[in-house]
């Protein structure tokens, strides 16, 4: 029987996968706030001891990456993201057993971070694309709202993490783990997701995504300015922000979390105001605009500022890049073949990932040498390169989105 892939999908599945993805979000955010500071607040770690053990915890679930889209694409949705759901709920009470029994140490907390970084990326892939098959909204809008619903789960996560210092971590690790199994009931509400590319036909291969990606030049540069982007920014708010809150403002765990809320605030911010300009005729023009403000934002923190400044910086550091994130995922996402959709997202995301431990290892050197304040000045020289590039270099200055041109 042939499946009709192309069927309006039931109005309650939009919902209910935003609630599995805002669950997913917030339980993730959560764990991004716990490996940072069980190692900079909790176990009081050096830079490059952090740096070390990010890379650690980062680096192999790269390769798992690609491995997630090759399997996003060859089974049902419902059940592989269901699968993935129920498997990341049981790393957090491992930890919690192991905090119970006061064994924590640097290894435990690299090996609990490597576990669900692996998992997430087993996992990401799928669960993007199949926002394509849920939602009746064109690809912008549907990425932005559910670009701002997990922004404000994740916003749950670090309010979460905030209160470690009174509830405790083991607490906080039993909470997390629920969030996940939250989210495996609400994906077992959506409807059957079956292969996308239809039975009796032949599966995606991984290096027919890896040709595809590469032979179409926007999403090839695209991923590219990502990539070098995410490596010294994303890099800069994920290593140097911590040290700079520790070190340089005395901030404990409820400040950190404070930061982390501000920032994700500011990428909420950006994304109602792109849901209310959508469709966005040139989304690689406004990318591009994004890179020198961010420069301007990164020098504004390099001059450390008082505190009432420093939380501006960081908030409009969040509107610039939740702007740049969802426009590189949309677009991504709308020049994407359908029926390998998961690689090329999968793809994209290894662009965001792999610039974790790198920049991990190199700005947590830079740190022991330097300052927190001189690893923010690399992302600034990589900003206008990018924006140069782009406009020269590139196609971007001048796509036109499919969502308003109607190719």
């Amino acid at each position: 029987m042939k499946i009709d892939n192309h069927a309006e999908p039931p109005r309650s599945a939009y919902g209910w996968y935003l609630a599995s993805a805002s669950l997913w979000m917030a339980g993730m955010s959560l764990q991004g706030f716990l490996f940072t500071w069980m190692l900079v607040g909790i176990l009081e770690r050096s830079p490059a001891e952090v740096g070390l053990a990010r890379s650690l915890a980062e680096f192999p679930p790269l390769l798992i990456l690609f491995l997630g889209g090759l399997l996003g694409d060859r089974y049902n949705g419902r059940t592989y993201l269901a699968c993935m759901h129920a498997l990341i709920a049981v790393p957090p009470l491992l930890l919690a057993a192991v905090h119970g029994f006061d064994l924590l140490d640097f290894w435990w907390v690299a090996a609990f971070g490597l576990l669900m970084a692996s998992i997430q990326a087993l996992s990401d892939p799928a669960l993007q694309s199949t926002l394509s098959r849920v939602s009746r909204l064109d690809t912008q809008r549907a990425v932005t709202v559910m670009t701002i619903c997990t922004s404000l789960a994740g916003l749950a996560g670090f309010y979460l993490g905030g209160q470690l210092d009174d509830i405790g971590l083991g607490a906080v690790l039993i909470v997390q783990s629920l969030l996940f199994l939250a989210g495996l009931g609400a994906i077992l509400r959506l409807p059957s997701l079956p292969l996308s590319h239809g039975p009796g036909s032949t599966p995606p291969t991984l290096s027919a995504g890896l040709r595809t990606a590469w032979r179409t030049p926007l999403i090839r540069d695209l991923v590219g300015f990502n990539f070098v982007s995410s490596l010294f920014n994303a890099g800069a708010y994920i290593v140097v922000v911590p040290f700079i809150v520790k070190t340089l403002y005395a901030g404990d765990a409820a400040f950190f979390a404070t930061v982390l809320i501000v920032f994700t605030a500011g990428s909420i911010g950006s994304n109602v105001g792109l849901l209310a300009s959508m469709p966005v005729l040139r989304p690689g023009r406004l990318f591009l605009l994004m890179q020198p403000t961010r420069a301007v934002i990164l020098l504004v923190l390099y001059c450390e500022p008082p505190l009432w400044l420093f939380l501006t910086a960081i908030f409009a550091w969040g509107l610039n890049m939740g702007v740049a994130s969802t426009l590189v995922r949309t677009t991504v996402q709308e020049l994407a073949a359908p029926d390998c959709r998961s690689q090329i997202l999968s793809i994209l995301l290894v662009s965001f990932m792999v610039s974790a431990p790198v920049s991990a290892s190199l700005l947590g050197m830079l740190i022991e040498w330097t300052d927190p304040l001189t690893a923010l000045l690399p992302g600034v020289a990589v900003s206008i390169l990018i924006l140069l590039a782009g406009i020269y270099r590139s196609g971007l200055w001048h796509h036109r989105s499919g969502a308003v041109s109607g190719g």
